[in-house]
């Protein structure tokens, strides 16, 4: 999608502690299917 809207370098990094976050939530094994991440792009002008 990144891509496709004309963004480069794309960059995803998982957040250190998203899977220990998310395990708190109320949602059985949602740690294995949800991730916080950090999302860095460039949009060339």
């Amino acid at each position: 999608m990144l891509e496709a809207a004309g963004f480069t370098n794309i960059q995803v990094e998982i957040k250190p502690r998203s899977r220990e976050i998310i395990a708190n939530w109320k949602i059985a094994d949602s740690e294995n299917y949800a991730v916080a991440a950090y999302i860095l792009a460039v949009k060339p002008f």
